[in-house]
């Protein structure tokens, strides 16, 4: 595979989607975003469809790049199910050496067992470095390689989109306004059961939610929400939208659920609440994952102990209780967000790790 490149080399990006939206696509643009940023010369190959021919296709693809110009190239992989093509890329001369990106549930994931296997001894080839998405997602891996740490993070664009919309937020009406976003096909495993029974059990008629999220919201997700008066389905929203839908919001609330084995489930950080404090929003994060680390307790945001229905009707009533208190955290989430995740250093820190 080659010895290791320098920031000069070019960067091959196998990634698994273009368009089917969440916070892995997210984290991928942004990562282009950010290699392009540094001066990489950045090629983005989407995997098209599933199965064995997708892949094929994939992979006569990369070969086509990788033979058409000698020039050392880096082959960055943005999920584990990629490396068998990344793998048969890697053979190529032009290839120099892979970064394989990792981000949560897909980790403790009970997969076909031969598969799973061969992506377990690819994680450990030579040449082959592990970049986790937290420090829970390395965690999980550490029975298989160390990694190193690339935390999500927001392109320049996507960010000053955001901050625009908390400067242009309208001062706030009465009535409580709460927002969720996600994968609409994914709405259970992404706590909405549980938050809808949370904001019943306050029973405050003051109260309000906004489902956000791509995709086609399933049968059983808009009859869960036409049961509710205070519930709203805003599905397809351009980046605009999102950013004012979060922006006008008191406080944003993810509650994702975890489970092992198979059809495992989970958060490997969030990158969604980066985008609420963004947008000048305080943040509820799920109990368990790596979402603690996209967030200041008690300063921008704060978790339930638990993942049930109780513990989060606690949480989100202790945070309802107080306005000036979700104000302040806002307040304090923009700036947190511009200084930890400023996207000149993040950049760096993405060529750094990745090359």
């Amino acid at each position: 595979m080659g010895g290791e490149p320098s920031v000069k080399d070019r960067v091959l990006l196998l990634s698994p989607s273009r368009g089917l939206g969440g916070g892995i696509e997210r984290y991928v643009a942004t990562v282009e975003w950010a290699l392009a940023a540094e001066g990489v010369d950045c090629q983005r190959l989407d995997l098209m469809g599933h199965g064995a021919r997708a892949h094929a296709r994939l992979l006569a693809q990369g070969r086509t790049i990788l033979r058409a110009d000698s020039e050392p190239t880096r082959l960055v992989v943005a999920h584990r199910s990629l490396l068998p093509v990344a793998a048969l890329l890697a053979r190529e001369s032009a290839a120099c050496g892979m970064s394989a990106l990792y981000y949560g549930s897909e980790m403790w994931g009970s997969r076909w067992r031969p598969r799973r296997e061969l992506e377990r001894r690819l994680m450990r080839g030579a040449g082959v470095r592990a970049v986790a998405i937290s420090n829970f997602t390395a965690g999980a891996l550490i029975g298989d390689c160390l990694a190193t740490i690339l935390p999500p993070a927001l392109s320049r664009e996507w960010l000053d989109t955001l901050a625009a919309a908390a400067a242009g937020r309208p001062d706030r009406g009465p009535g409580i306004r709460l927002v969720t976003t996600f994968r609409l096909a994914e709405w259970r495993t992404k706590g909405l059961p549980q938050l809808v029974e949370a904001v019943t059990a306050i029973g405050r008629p003051d109260v309000c939610l906004t489902i956000c999220g791509s995709g086609n919201p399933p049968a059983d997700l808009l009859r869960i929400v036409s049961e509710y008066s205070w519930c709203t389905l805003r599905p397809g929203l351009s980046d605009d939208d999102l950013a004012r839908e979060l922006a006008a919001a008191d406080l944003f609330v993810l509650a994702t659920q975890t489970r092992s084995g198979r059809g495992s489930v989970g958060e490997g950080f969030g990158l969604v609440l980066l985008e609420a404090q963004a947008a000048g929003t305080p943040v509820i994060a799920p109990a368990y994952g790596g979402s603690h680390e996209a967030y200041v307790e008690g300063v921008t945001g704060v978790a339930p102990a638990d993942e049930s229905a109780e513990a989060l009707t606690r949480t989100l009533d202790d945070m309802l209780k107080d306005p000036e208190r979700l104000v302040w955290m806002g307040r304090h989430a923009t700036q947190w967000i511009r200084q930890a995740f400023a996207p000149e250093h993040y950049a760096q820190l993405a060529v750094r790790r990745l090359l």
